[in-house]
């Protein structure tokens, strides 16, 4: 089993200074930058500017981001955000289960060669900013810079807040997100967290299907193609990749 809220753990290293006679700094060629992970993703930013994002599977949630990012000289900022969702909570030893950024951090086209950045000082902050702000209350602070408009105009960008307001309809039938086209992230309502989502799309033979002899999993397969999780609770949703949320009834 797992939990049903994320986490989300960022660390920063303000201490990477590259000198203005590095050859890449003239010659064009990007450094690298590679962050290993237990899981489940990771946003990187360099002084402040989203450089990359990575993800696992749910088959293999471990993975290595790798990114040429951008440096100039003098002192660099690393952010990394580590994104969990779905921790266990019962089994043998669940405590045990390693998650997030494990490391090594690399940096890789210096003229030094590669420079290891794990056992330099990395600051920790839990959760994120706009979480300790309650963007998910309508007290919420009001001085946040929201964009209005239609969202199918806008860009849509990671680790995006998408606020609506809706007037509740008459009777008792009950109300459904469909968050078909959205990403990864949580759903407030009032307030009050209703659970994450996590769109991915299921995948598998569902061309054929025979229930001849012993059962096994991959015997008789449908909807390959489509959202395993589609219809949520309405009404405030911050998500990890961006999309666009429709209501229904």
């Amino acid at each position: 089993m797992e939990d049903e809220l994320p986490m989300t753990v960022k660390g920063d290293l303000s201490g990477v200074q590259i000198s203005s006679a590095d050859s890449f700094l003239h010659r064009g060629k990007l450094p690298t930058l590679s962050v290993q992970s237990a899981g489940h993703g990771m946003h990187v930013f360099i002084n402040g500017q989203l450089s990359g994002s990575a993800f696992g599977t749910r088959q293999n949630r471990r993975f290595t981001f790798t990114e040429n990012i951008n440096l100039h000289p003098g002192t660099n900022k690393t952010s990394v955000l580590s994104i969990a969702v779905g921790l266990p909570n019962i089994c043998p030893h669940f405590e045990t289960w390693d998650t997030g950024v494990l490391g090594p951090v690399v940096l890789h086209g210096l003229d030094e060669g590669q420079r290891d950045l794990t056992w330099h000082k990395w600051s920790c902050q839990v959760a994120l900013k706009e979480e300790a702000h309650s963007l998910g209350s309508p007290n919420s602070i009001s001085s946040m810079d929201w964009i209005q408009g239609s969202l199918s105009a806008q860009k849509q960008h990671p680790l995006t807040w998408y606020k609506s307001f809706f007037d509740a309809p008459e009777g008792d039938d009950p109300l459904a997100l469909d968050m078909g086209s959205m990403g990864k992230g949580q759903v407030w309502i009032n307030g009050q967290s209703i659970g994450r989502c996590w769109t991915t799309l299921a995948n598998g033979n569902c061309s054929e299907c025979s229930y001849v002899g012993s059962f096994r999993q991959t015997k008789c397969h449908c909807g390959c193609g489509n959202p395993t999780q589609q219809w949520v609770f309405p009404c405030v949703n911050e998500t990890s990749f961006g999309g666009l949320p429709l209501l229904s009834t």
